[in-house]
C-alpha cells in the first residue's frame, strides 16, 4: 500500500473514532507503530491538528475541521492533474508511483457513476440522505479495522431482519451508497444499500477477508451494483442504441457484432439480474432479447403488469 493511501486511510480512522490507539492504527494499516508515528508527524506538518493523549485510555484524536477529504474536484482540475502527472513522468520524478496512485483516487472519486471509495470519504452530495451520512463513516472505519457489524436491514422482498456482516468496502453508484460485505446470515457476499439500514452496531469481533477476494474482480462483470444471478445475455440492438452501446465497455467479456443494417448483436455474461432488466427496459423497442428465453418471458410479464396498472 502506498504512503498516500495509508495517510488517507489514517485520516478516515481518525475521523471515525473519537480516540484511537497507535497499535489499532498499525494493525488496520498493516504497518509498524513506528511508521504510524511518522504518518502522524507528516499530517501534523501539513497543518492537520492531531492530539496525542497519554495514559491507559489515551490515543490519537483529530481536532477541528479538516478539508483534506472534502476536495470537491471538478473534471478540469482532474485533467490538469493528469497532465502534470504525464510531464513529471518524462522528468523521472522520484515519487511518480505514489503520485499516479493519488491521481487515480482523485479521478475515481470524481466519477460519481462508478466510485469505489476503498475507505476514502468524500463530501456527500446534497442528494444523499442523512441516514447514509450517519452510517458511512462508521462502516468505513469497520472496513479498515476489520470489525464485524450487526445491523437491522430492510429488504424490499423480506422486510426487516437482523444481520451480522463483515464489511469489505463502501461504494457509490448513481449517487447512492452501498456496502459490499460477507453476510453471516446468508453465508455469501451481498450488497447492502446504506439508506435501508435501520440501525448499526460495531462489534468487537474481528474478521479476515478471504485472500482470493478482489473487489474489482468481483464487480467486473456487473452492469450495475448487484452481483447476483449470472446471465448469459444475447441482444439485438437497433439505432441509436446500437451505436451508443458499441461505444461503451459494460463488462470485460462483452462481444459486439455489427450487421449491414446498422444493428448489432451484443453478447456478454453479466451479473445482476435487476440491473440488467432495468438496462434492457431503458432501450424500449430498440432491443430484442435473443437469449436467454426465460429472461425474455420475464420481461414480457413485467411489461404486461405495467400495462395493467396504467
Amino acid at each position: 500500500m502506498s504512503k498516500f493511501s495509508n495517510l488517507l486511510r489514517l485520516i478516515t480512522l481518525l475521523k471515525s473514532n473519537k480516540r484511537i490507539k497507535r497499535k489499532e492504527i498499525a494493525d488496520a494499516l498493516g504497518v509498524s507503530e513506528r511508521m504510524v508515528r511518522k504518518y502522524i508527524s507528516d499530517l501534523q506538518e501539513a497543518n492537520i491538528t492531531i492530539e496525542s493523549i497519554p495514559g491507559p485510555n489515551g490515543g490519537y484524536e483529530l481536532k477541528g475541521h479538516n478539508y483534506l477529504l472534502n476536495l470537491n474536484t471538478d473534471n478540469e482540475e482532474v485533467k490538469s492533474l493528469e497532465k502534470a502527472l504525464e510531464q513529471l513522468k518524462q522528468q523521472e520524478f522520484e515519487y511518480i508511483d505514489d503520485l499516479e496512485s493519488l491521481t487515480k483516487k482523485v479521478k475515481s472519486n470524481n466519477e460519481l457513476t462508478n466510485d469505489i471509495t476503498y475507505g476514502i470519504i468524500s463530501e456527500s452530495e446534497e442528494t444523499y440522505l442523512d441516514k447514509e451520512e450517519d452510517y458511512e463513516l462508521e462502516i468505513q472505519s469497520a472496513c479498515l479495522m476489520r470489525h464485524k457489524l450487526k445491523m437491522s436491514y430492510h429488504s424490499i422482498s423480506s422486510g426487516d431482519s437482523i444481520r451480522v456482516i463483515r464489511p469489505y468496502a463502501v461504494i457509490t453508484k448513481n449517487d447512492m451508497k452501498y456496502v459490499i460485505a460477507y453476510c453471516e446470515n446468508r453465508k455469501t457476499i451481498r450488497t447492502f444499500k446504506l439508506i435501508r439500514i435501520n440501525w448499526i452496531e460495531v462489534l468487537s469481533d474481528k474478521f479476515d477477508i478471504n485472500s482470493s477476494f478482489d473487489i474489482k474482480e468481483y464487480m467486473k462483470n456487473t452492469i450495475g451494483i448487484f452481483n447476483n444471478d449470472e446471465i448469459k445475455l444475447k441482444l439485438l440492438l437497433k439505432k441509436p442504441f446500437s451505436y451508443s452501446v458499441s461505444e461503451r465497455k459494460y463488462v470485460e467479456n462483452q462481444h459486439i457484432t455489427w450487421n449491414d443494417d446498422e444493428t448489432i448483436i451484443f453478447e456478454a455474461t453479466m451479473n445482476g439480474k435487476e440491473d440488467i432488466i432495468r438496462w434492457i427496459l431503458s432501450m424500449g423497442e430498440c432491443v430484442t432479447i435473443l437469449e436467454p428465453l426465460y429472461l425474455k418471458e420475464e420481461l414480457k410479464n413485467i411489461l404486461k403488469n405495467m400495462i395493467n396498472t396504467i
